[in-house]
This record gives structure tokens, sequence and C-alpha cells, in this order.
């Protein structure tokens, strides 16, 4: 190879080993090496830092089961709640409106004479 393949090239090279001619070039040339080295360097860099920053903090999983904790007993309170509201709400209706349940609403059978049986 007569000349130095372009940094565009070298990335191409790193990202698919793409061709056997710049590979033989970068082994036989200082130049080529450096730069390709401070691309890989680049690279390691970033990587690091993408880490870094995608790494859950060490208390997530604390924190969450926390969370989760707090939240199924709220929800269980909210449901036992729930349930005594509709307790009280069937024995405040029993007793505001005692003409609930069917067989009290019927009238009381009569005798073909009129009269109570």
């Amino acid at each position: 190879m007569n000349r130095h393949p372009s940094p565009r090239r070298l990335q191409r090279w790193l990202d698919t080993g793409e061709t056997r001619r710049v590979d033989r070039h970068v082994t036989e040339c200082d130049l080529c090496q450096s730069s390709l080295d401070s691309l890989t360097e680049l690279d390691q860099r970033v990587v690091a830092d993408l880490q870094t920053v995608i790494t859950a903090p060490a208390d997530l999983q604390d924190r969450t089961n926390v969370g989760v904790d707090v939240r199924l007993r709220s929800e269980a309170a909210a449901g036992v709640f729930t349930d005594l509201f509709l307790v009280a709400w069937d024995v405040a209706h029993t007793i505001l409106d005692p003409i609930t349940d069917s067989y009290m609403a019927q009238p009381e059978p009569t005798d073909t004479d009129g009269s109570i049986r």
C-alpha cells in the first residue's frame, strides 16, 4: 500500500476487519499503528464510560424490594379498608331499609276469604 489509510478506513477496518492490505500496512507502519491504537483507546474509553452510565446502582435491588413491600402493604391496607367499608355499607343498608330480603318484600299469603294465614 503506497499511502496511509484514512482514519475512517482504519475505523472501518477496526469495525469489520476489512482487508488484508490494510492489516498488512498497519502491521508495518508505525504511524498507522499509532492511529489505530488511538482509535482503539477511544473505543475503550467510550465503552468504559458507557459501562459506568448503564451500571445499576449497588442499592437498586434493596430500594426496589422496599418499594415493592410498601406498595403491597398499601394495596393490602386499601383492600381491608374497602372490605370494612362494604361491610359497614351492608349493615347500614340492612338497618335503614329492612325490606331488602325478597321474602320480606312479598305480601303475606291470605286465604280465599281474605284472612291472613
